[in-house]
């Protein structure tokens, strides 16, 4: 279980009103006295739900309510899937006016969009939002622990760096890069690294930020100098190391659009 946290924080987390932490505590939802990373996700879920409605329904704000059944389903949905090994960051919460399912992968996504093609639905990133709990609040996902954020300059460039303590003896540090780095700038990372965080090995792996799309490389040396390049997969990298990675390396106007 994740560490109490208080109703203000937890609507702050949730990214909701405390107004919906009071309204699931009036539900029963949550208890207000024993707050925690599930009942972020409740109450988040909870906000979203309450504020839907399906096409050809109508409903007033201020009209006092009772949950309706899907809503409910949904909610309950949300608090399993926060406790649910099975639960990935892609993992999606389908609301339908009828019920709610959860899947966990791309196929079970597809299988459920072609099932209810002529249905109302919505997609709620359920294992985005889990995975999104800061770590007191963790339930399920773990992540690596963080342990520098910096930005260092070589050849007039500036590299932003963000590093992780994984296994032991290692620091695996993500840098970014225009194109790609030469010898010496991913001599001049792994010195820095080095000089923060002695007697470990270092580990970099390279974002190139070029282009419309953002590539990752683990960079190796090679025994008689030089650098050589091996493709890693975005996928695995968030599997691994979680929302942290999300943004890093991206320009305002990528992040924008």
């Amino acid at each position: 279980m994740s560490a109490y946290v208080q109703p203000a924080v937890l609507a702050n987390t949730a990214n909701v009103n405390r107004s919906w932490v009071t309204k699931a505590a009036q539900l029963g939802l949550v208890n207000p006295s024993a707050l925690d990373g599930e009942d972020v996700i409740v109450v988040r879920v909870f906000a979203f739900v309450d504020q839907l409605v399906w096409p050809g329904k109508k409903r007033s704000r201020s009209e006092a309510r009772a949950m309706e059944p899907w809503q409910s389903l949904a909610v309950n949905a949300a608090r399993d899937a926060a406790r649910d090994t099975a639960t990935r960051m892609d993992s999606i919460l389908w609301i339908t006016p009828e019920g709610v399912e959860v899947t966990n992968d791309f196929g079970s996504h597809s299988a459920f969009v072609l099932e209810h093609q002529r249905t109302n639905f919505v997609a709620v990133p359920i294992g985005e939002w889990i995975a999104e709990l800061p770590p007191n609040l963790e339930t399920i996902f773990h992540w690596p622990r963080k342990i520098m954020d910096t930005t260092i300059t070589v050849h007039d460039t500036a590299i932003a760096l963000l590093a992780f303590s994984t296994i032991p003896q290692q620091l695996t540090v993500f840098a970014t890069s225009p194109a790609g780095f030469d010898d010496t700038t991913y001599q001049k990372v792994k010195q820095h690294a080095s000089s923060q965080h002695p007697d470990v090995a270092v580990r970099v792996i390279e974002r190139q930020t070029s282009g419309a799309q953002l590539r990752w490389f683990e960079l190796y040396d090679l025994p008689d100098g030089g650098v050589v390049r091996r493709p890693v997969d975005d996928t695995s990298l968030l599997n691994e190391y979680g929302p942290q990675l999300k943004h890093f390396g991206r320009r305002r106007d990528q992040e924008a659009t």
